[in-house]
């Protein structure tokens, strides 16, 4: 099959080797709960893009949450890619018993063979796309396998913010697999595969320490940090807002259509 030059693969800052060493020590993966804060702002996000009979597809789905989310709960024909075949084990692992609407490929989402075109509804990724040196060619590789119509969504860390300056004191070579991007530069990479704003980039989150990657000490530093932020979002959600800034907000996230 020739090689469209749009969608050759661009230069991987993580590589396969990270992600390996990545899944292959976390030994489950916890199910959605809306209990999570942030599970439950995802989920309300996402059932509005997607309802009962949508084609969705995960990029970069190792160690997925939200597989079973969509095959599940929404009961969407749902395909998951990666190339880390530790991750897709442990997705594999935690959605056994709903092969009926799941397909789950170990690949590279590069790979024009592996994936449809013009096949999705949805496509959707929580940290894919800003390990890739040229962004552009990731959104448009999205564009050429959604729908017309269809939507991307994507979640990046907000590494403009406080997150990203401890990232880069702690683990700077973690810091390093990342392009760092505002809602504004997201917004650009998506409209340079002439994918439309639904929702603009924007700062995601009230408060979430725990977007940074500690490296070994995490398991000690992340479950009161978790706690923390658990009881901060929780209770300023009580108070009937979400307390996104550019500062403390975890996550940068958009949503785009491809006319």
């Amino acid at each position: 099959m020739p090689v469209n030059p749009e969608t050759i693969r661009p230069v991987d800052m993580a590589h396969t080797s990270h992600w390996e060493s990545v899944w292959r020590g976390t030994r489950t993966v916890h199910p959605f709960s809306t209990r999570n804060y942030y599970d439950f702002r995802l989920a309300s996000l996402f059932r509005g893009l997607a309802g009962r009979g949508s084609r969705v597809l995960e990029a970069g789905c190792g160690g997925s949450r939200w597989i079973g989310f969509f095959a599940q709960v929404q009961g969407c024909e749902t395909w998951g890619i990666d190339y880390s075949p530790a991750g897709l084990a442990l997705t594999r692992q935690s959605n056994m018993g709903r092969e009926l609407n799941l397909r789950l490929i170990e690949g590279d989402f590069f790979e024009e063979s592996l994936l449809p075109r013009e096949h999705f509804d949805l496509i959707y990724s929580l940290g894919f796309v800003e390990h890739f040196a040229d962004v552009s060619q990731v959104t448009r590789r999205m564009a050429e396998v959604l729908k017309p119509g269809g939507k991307v969504m994507t979640l990046i860390p907000n590494f403009t913010s406080l997150y990203g300056a401890i990232q880069k004191a702690v683990n700077p070579a973690v810091f390093e697999k990342h392009v760092v991007m505002d809602g504004a530069e997201l917004d650009a990479q998506h409209a340079a595969a002439e994918l439309v704003r639904e929702m603009p980039g924007q700062f995601w989150g009230c408060f979430g320490p725990g977007v940074v990657n500690y490296g070994a000490a995490g398991k000690w530093i992340l479950p009161p940090l978790k706690l923390a932020q658990h009881a901060i979002c929780w209770s300023l959600h009580g108070l009937h807002g979400t307390f996104d800034s550019p500062y403390l907000s975890p996550y940068v996230v958009g949503v785009y259509r491809k006319a």
